[in-house]
């Protein structure tokens, strides 16, 4: 072998040494910056995790200074037996609400349980037959009537005996003096006629003749507003199993009864207020 051989075969057995130690090192950076990151994503948990406790006290005074002037009453949701971490405290202090308040939210929510019964009363065949719905919701209750029990098919006029449909929640609602949105919906399936070119058309004449009848019942028009949603908004969706179902019930008219918060805010308005003049008063002594 020739010296020149021997010097390349050496320079080779040098370079791969290299390699090897340098490749040897590696993990370490990999590792180092994992390490950083867990370290960082810790640090950022632990901050955002505890609570200001001079705010939330804070917080709390300035409520009760609204609402009161009483010493607040801190109420700490007690845990559940089942539930995760049903050993610890809750970390979340709930401010009690002020009685008058209570009892303003208390007396809209009873307002509506009747109203809700009475309407399932009168309603209780086609209730039974799942052509009508009375659903309560968070804000209010939601009214769903089949559009064949009030409307021929392509048509927005009320069919002779929808109008004692209609009348006999008209009259229930007019009762309560509560904000209706009567809201009016169609299927996919396209219209164009002289009358309706689409079925936007129609959505908005079928919700309007619901309207337009519950204003002879008395209802007042302030309390009335009327929407068309044409084809959109499905209540059941058009898949090849339910595709004839979804034809018949996204035909319908939705009747919502907004729950009366302006009893609320009145209560919570004439707190506010007295406080206002109790503070007034004073600062002028």
């Amino acid at each position: 072998m020739s010296k020149k051989d021997d010097l390349e075969e050496l320079e080779q057995h040098q370079r791969k040494s290299q390699d090897a130690a340098a490749g040897s090192g590696r993990w370490l950076i990999s590792y180092a910056d994992f390490i950083t990151l867990l370290l960082a994503f810790f640090i950022v948990m632990f901050s955002i995790s505890q609570i200001n406790k001079a705010k939330v006290e804070g917080f709390e005074r300035s409520v009760n200074m609204a609402f009161g002037g009483k010493p607040p009453v801190v109420r700490v949701a007690p845990p559940q037996a089942n539930e995760p971490f049903h050993h610890l405290p809750s970390p979340i202090p709930l401010v009690a609400v002020p009685p008058a308040i209570r009892s303003a939210i208390l007396r809209q929510t009873q307002i509506m349980a009747r109203m809700r019964s009475e309407l399932r009363k009168a309603l209780a065949p086609l209730i039974q037959a799942h052509e009508i719905h009375v659903i309560a919701t968070p804000t209010g209750t939601r009214i769903r009537i089949n559009a064949d029990v009030l409307f021929k098919n392509g048509s927005a006029r009320l069919q002779p005996k929808a109008l004692a449909i209609v009348d006999a929640i008209g009259k229930i609602l007019s009762r309560f003096h509560y904000p209706i949105a009567v809201d009016g919906y169609a299927n996919r399936v396209p219209i164009h006629t002289a009358r309706y070119p689409s079925n936007w058309y129609l959505s908005v004449a079928r919700s309007l003749s619901v309207l337009n009848r519950f204003l002879h019942d008395g209802i007042r028009p302030d309390l009335l507003r009327a929407t068309g949603y044409g084809p959109t908004h499905p209540a059941v969706p058009y898949s090849p199993k339910l595709i004839n179902k979804a034809l018949i019930e996204n035909r319908r008219v939705t009747i919502f009864v907004q729950a009366n918060t302006a009893v609320i805010m009145k209560t919570i308005d004439a707190l506010v207020q007295r406080k206002i003049a109790f503070i007034r008063h004073n600062t002028r002594r």
